[in-house]
């Protein structure tokens, strides 16, 4: 299942260091959550489960993992397990700056996100 989990930035940090995460609750384009939803579109429906990520979180790390829906039609899930940085699909960030604009990067550019994030220690 793909899931948008709602990260904060000493998480990032986390999982840069140790590559992993712990289990963790996110949010999912479940078949009750999409039914909810006026457009069916595919790619409608993943930017607005980002939005309900992103309202809990600057960054929003989008992985491929087993996953349980935790409520209804909200999108929510549990993480069965520990994310690693191989199930990790892009990583989605919003500058303090621009809070309202998540930006995208690839799974393996958590450096430049750290650097965009001004979390880097250069």
């Amino acid at each position: 299942m793909r899931v948008w989990v709602p990260i904060s930035t000493d998480q990032l940090l986390e999982l840069e260091k140790n590559r992993s995460l712990p289990g963790l609750q996110g949010f999912a384009v479940t078949d009750s959550w999409a039914a909810s939803r006026e457009d069916q579109d595919e790619e409608v429906l993943e930017s607005d489960i980002l939005a309900v990520a992103a309202s809990l979180s600057p960054i929003v790390v989008v992985v491929e993992a087993p996953a349980e829906q935790t409520s209804g039609n909200s999108g929510a899930v549990q993480l069965s397990n520990a994310i690693g940085e191989r199930q990790i699909q892009a990583i989605f960030a919003a500058s303090p700056q621009e809070p309202d604009e998540m930006l995208w990067f690839g799974p393996t550019e958590r450096l430049e996100i750290l650097d965009f994030l001004s979390l880097s220690d250069d």
